[in-house]
């Protein structure tokens, strides 16, 4: 919810695939499908489905493109607790299946076979866990590390590049241990092994959400939740930041297969998304918006509604959108945005 984030080249590979067996029309059902990431030339979408309403825990899924069938990844029982690279991180072990709490995910391949996922974890620690991800003969997990969140700090987004850095938004204390930007963080903090924990220089940015980053990690987007804008950081800040203001407060942002910035989130107050998140509703009446951004212009091309409630991410999947939600029972499969589809002007560059 209130979160990625892998490059283009993740995406791309799916945008060919022909979805066949089912109209737009026909929703996906799974809990709180809060964020979605494409597995790169295969038919599966790997769906983060968060703790809230109804689940004490959450869990991840992947599903199949072709049929919508849905298949357990974790918790499940067949997980590999043995770390597949125990170089990685400082991990006193696999997490907890019964207080696992997934939130933003962001997937990279690594060969033909599979990749590596990375996933924001609530459930027990504060963390960033890494999931070696087979797609023989179907979709499976092997636990393979994870990056212990320092401590205050409290992760939302996560982003993966070419070199192994991981970005993550960080929506709590700042790493040095001074007063947050606002009550939801305010900040992007970055990773690798070996050499730990780093914040990202003038990232300081109002409850930082959603992250994506270009392959070679040169251009990081990062969604600014209460303060409706979208970033565009350096990972050494030294180039002067820019910023675009939309007309929703944005979630997660995700790549096209054209190479533009998807943002999906909510028209509405901050109180109203707040009081849903904190409610035991199993859905909120949450207008829902999405908008298609130019990265290199900083512009919008196309902005319109999405028909699902408290909508945190627009994943393209073959000819369609699939639309994930923090509070509610499905996946909404809807048409990709057009310049003509608009609901407002369209937003300028900020300075």
């Amino acid at each position: 919810m209130i979160k990625i984030i892998a490059p283009r080249a993740v995406i791309a590979g799916l945008a060919t695939l022909l979805l066949s067996a089912a109209p737009p029309s026909r929703a996906l059902h799974l809990d709180n499908a809060e964020d979605l990431a494409s597995v790169a030339g295969s038919p599966w979408v790997i769906a983060s489905s968060m703790a809230g309403r109804a689940a004490a825990q959450g869990s991840l899924a992947a599903i199949d493109a072709r049929d919508g069938t849905i298949h357990r990844l974790y918790p499940e029982s067949g997980v590999n607790d043995t770390p597949s690279d125990p170089g990685v991180g400082d991990c006193p072990g696999m997490p907890a299946a019964d207080t696992f709490k997934p939130h933003g995910i962001a997937y990279v391949p690594k060969g033909k076979t599979g990749g590596r996922l990375y996933v924001v974890n609530h459930g027990g620690r504060e963390s960033i866990e890494f999931f070696d991800v087979v797609l023989t003969p179907a979709p499976r997990l092997h636990w393979a590390g994870c990056a212990i969140v320092p401590p205050g700090a409290f992760g939302n987004g996560v982003a993966a590049v070419a070199d192994g850095t991981l970005y993550m938004t960080n929506m709590g204390r700042p790493l040095d241990g001074s007063a947050p930007l606002s009550d939801m963080g305010g900040q992007v903090v970055a990773w690798h092994v070996g050499r730990g924990w780093r914040t990202v220089p003038d990232s300081a940015i109002l409850a930082p959400n959603g992250i994506v980053a270009t392959a070679d990690g040169s251009q990081i987007y990062v969604a600014s939740w209460s303060g409706s804008t979208v970033f565009a950081l350096t990972p050494d800040g030294k180039a002067p930041r820019r910023a675009l203001r939309l007309d929703f407060l944005p979630d997660n942002l995700r790549w096209s297969d054209r190479g533009t910035i998807l943002a999906v989130g909510h028209r509405t107050s901050i109180k109203a998304v707040r009081d849903c998140y904190t409610s035991p509703a199993e859905r909120c009446t949450i207008p829902s918006a999405m908008a298609e951004i130019d990265p290199a212009l900083m512009t919008v091309r196309c902005t319109r509604p999405v028909a699902l409630d408290m909508a945190t991410v627009a994943l393209p999947v073959g000819r369609e959108l699939w639309i994930g939600t923090a509070r509610g029972d499905h996946i909404s499969r809807e048409k990709p945005c057009t310049r003509h589809a608009a609901y407002g002007a369209l937003q300028a560059p900020v300075e």
